[in-house]
């Protein structure tokens, strides 16, 4: 029988990730990372809860932890998930969950713009089709052997709509 203890979460770090080495020198970076869920209870009250949990790093992944990961930033873990118990001041009995992460990565910095990624994605394209260095540092070359041009004719990518029957087609 196989054993899978996986868990997959994406939150909002607690606080801004730690670094600290083990003796032998390997780098452990630990934040918490706050994931909360939403849901109506029997009265029709809309609860929203926070789960914490402690999210640990190893080795060249501790050091981009500690390096990028900023309290706010919303971020996806991947890893193991693990729990301890312990008493507060307060002499509670408390549960911790921690996660062993194999995988870190940012989803979102709210210190960025735009906060809408399409706007982002909008904005890239004519940036990359208005600058098109190789063809512009060429065009003497060109002008100098129209003969070649004409023998071997390459479509250039144009910036003008299709007026072609096929609407799924991409004027380049």
């Amino acid at each position: 029988m196989g054993r899978l203890n996986k868990i997959m979460l994406i939150g909002n770090a607690g606080n801004d990730a730690e670094l600290r080495y083990t003796p032998n020198g390997d780098g452990v970076a630990s934040f918490s990372l706050a994931v909360g869920n939403r849901y109506t209870n029997r009265e029709g009250q809309q609860i929203d809860e926070t789960e914490w949990f402690r999210v640990t790093s190893w080795g060249r992944s501790a050091e981009f932890v500690s390096n990028y990961i900023k309290k706010g930033m919303q971020v996806y873990v991947e890893g193991r998930l693990s729990h301890s118990v312990y008493q507060d001041n307060a002499g509670e009995t408390k549960i911790s969950l921690e996660v062993n992460a194999r995988d870190v990565q940012i989803v979102q910095d709210p210190q960025q713009q735009p906060s809408n990624p399409n706007q982002e994605q909008q904005a890239n394209p004519p940036q990359q089709q208005a600058n098109p260095p190789q063809q512009q540092a060429n065009p003497p070359q060109q002008q100098a052997n129209p003969p070649q041009q004409q023998a071997n004719p390459v479509q250039q990518p144009s910036t003008e709509p299709s007026t072609e029957d096929d609407p799924d087609k991409l004027p380049w």
